[in-house]
């Protein structure tokens, strides 16, 4: 009893801090145990991926996002010493992984697992801000002539769907309501200028229209007019992107009039310039398969209808759809792929692309040439450049760094030269029966006098084709140089009848 009694008790707060010490001892094993387990499975892991990375061929150029990949920097002591040699190792490394395509297609498929899509969706992909309102005096857009096509949409829709065989201008709709889709609505998400839309059951890329001066635009053609005997003719042709027709109503505030820009933009031009109204023609034919879904491109369905209007302003003939031959290339998926950062939903929507084969152009020969005007050699307007589902735009003359000529049997004297960019290239095989010669120029490869190749080739007709994202933004700040450079130069067809196939 007096043991008992001589013998302290435990206090409560003594019972509850040895149980805290046991809790904390006891986490702290199964931390211990669990970090353990995590690196034995890590380093496997880690281990599979650094063979995976070092011993698997690299990947040299992305079909997804259309572009060589880096290159493995050159070592020199001062690169070393700067520092941009190891900046180099790493954009290498990091741009160039095994498998590069397959494995974004597969993280873009996994991606597409967390998230509901609707009919009529927006996804949204890059920085995207509303754009001010043009302050000028709003212009008739004859594309708001179609707000009656509302009540006949599913009428409309039924009667010019597009099939593979693409109307004719003669059959086309420009005497039916066309859909103006700039007037529904569609539900859509911020994601990531690149918004992506599901209208009549498919999917649409759409860069989107932030505005622009268009000053270099004006200022060079405006000086060109001045510097040129006025016999010659100019034209511009200013193509709007598909955001012109094709934005959802709750989007609008995000992308810009263009037929506003572009009509101010032609009230600028000098009178000797002749304005191509290419939005207006556009606005009668949204139904039909006009722009690309899956490219930033119109299809060449659009760039015909573009191509006729031109010709009916040039006073030259100009012949109907049907006189030309159809070839279609199936599943096509092109550069808003990579632009939407990948959307698994126009890489699973693929388009088919159909381009248009003169019925003269068995008589007609391209010519290639250097960007200096040298000759290199005398091949196929329409060509195949490697995987023509991802290429498929890529038909016409194969690309832009070059200047192209194409004789045609036509004899009537007309010389056209088209200054332009991508877009440009698929408007000249529907001026084959048009002209008795078409060079073709990039204004962003062009190293040529503008002036002095006009003269000197003996051009009659002067064709600026480009999208308004040119006209009005960065490639425009090109066209003044066409006008300084390389002045006073004699230049000389060195075209050589001997070397043509």
């Amino acid at each position: 009893m007096d043991n008992e009694q001589n013998t302290p008790k435990k206090t409560d707060g003594e019972n509850i801090q040895k149980k805290k010490s046991f809790n904390s001892y006891k986490r702290s094993s199964v931390k211990q145990f669990s970090s353990v387990i995590s690196i034995l499975i890590m380093l496997p892991v880690f281990a599979v991926m650094m063979i995976f990375f070092v011993c698997f061929p690299r990947s040299e150029e992305s079909l997804i996002e259309k572009r060589k990949l880096a290159k493995f920097p050159e070592f020199t002591i001062e690169s070393y010493f700067n520092g941009s040699f190891t900046a180099g190792i790493n954009q290498w490394f990091t741009d160039t992984s095994p498998f590069r395509d397959d494995l974004k297609n597969n993280g873009n498929s996994m991606k597409s697992l967390f998230g509901i899509t609707t009919q009529d969706s927006v996804n949204v992909v890059g920085d995207i801000k509303k754009v001010p309102k043009k302050t000028t005096k709003k212009t008739d857009n004859t594309s708001q002539t179609s707000q009656t096509s509302a009540q006949t949409s599913e009428t409309s829709k039924q009667t010019s769907e597009v099939s593979k065989d693409e109307p004719s201008a003669q059959e086309s709709s420009e005497s039916k309501p066309q859909k103006n889709y700039r007037e529904l609505d569609a539900d859509y998400t911020v994601e990531n200028g690149v918004i992506v839309v599901n209208q009549d059951g498919h999917y649409r890329g759409l860069e989107l229209f932030g505005g622009g001066s268009g000053n270099a635009y004006v200022d060079s053609l405006n000086e060109l007019r001045s510097k040129l005997d006025s016999n010659i003719s100019i034209y511009s042709m200013i193509v709007p992107l598909p955001c012109e027709y094709y934005t959802p109503a709750n989007y609008d505030s995000y992308t810009a009039n263009q037929k506003e820009y572009i009509d101010d933009l032609s009230s600028r031009l000098s009178d000797g310039i002749k304005t191509v109204d290419v939005d207006t023609v556009l606005a009668g034919h949204t139904e039909e398969n006009i722009y690309c879904r899956t490219d930033h491109h119109w299809t060449p369905l659009g760039a015909y209808y573009a191509a006729e209007e031109f010709a009916k302003i040039a006073g030259v003939d100009f012949k109907p759809l049907s006189t030309f031959t159809p070839q279609t290339i199936e599943g096509f998926v092109g550069t808003m792929y990579a632009f939407s950062g990948g959307d698994i939903n126009i890489k699973n929507d693929p388009e088919d692309f159909t381009y248009y084969i003169p019925d003269n152009y068995s008589k007609c020969k391209t010519d290639f040439y250097d960007t200096d005007f040298t000759y290199d050699y005398t091949g196929s307007y329409f060509k195949q450049v490697g995987d023509s589902q991802s290429n498929a735009y890529l038909t016409f003359f194969g690309g832009d760094e070059q200047i192209v000529k194409i004789r045609t049997n036509v004899k009537n004297g007309r010389k056209l030269l088209i200054v332009k960019d991508s877009y440009g290239n698929a408007v000249p095989g529907y001026l084959m029966n048009s002209f008795e010669e078409i060079y073709i120029a990039d204004m962003r490869y062009f190293q040529l006098n503008l002036v002095d190749f006009i003269d000197q080739m003996g051009i009659t007709d002067v064709l600026f084709a480009m999208v308004t994202y040119s006209a009005f933004g960065n490639n425009s700040y090109n066209l003044p140089d066409l006008l300084t450079q390389a002045q006073g130069q004699t230049i000389a067809d060195n075209y050589d009848k001997g070397d043509e196939e």
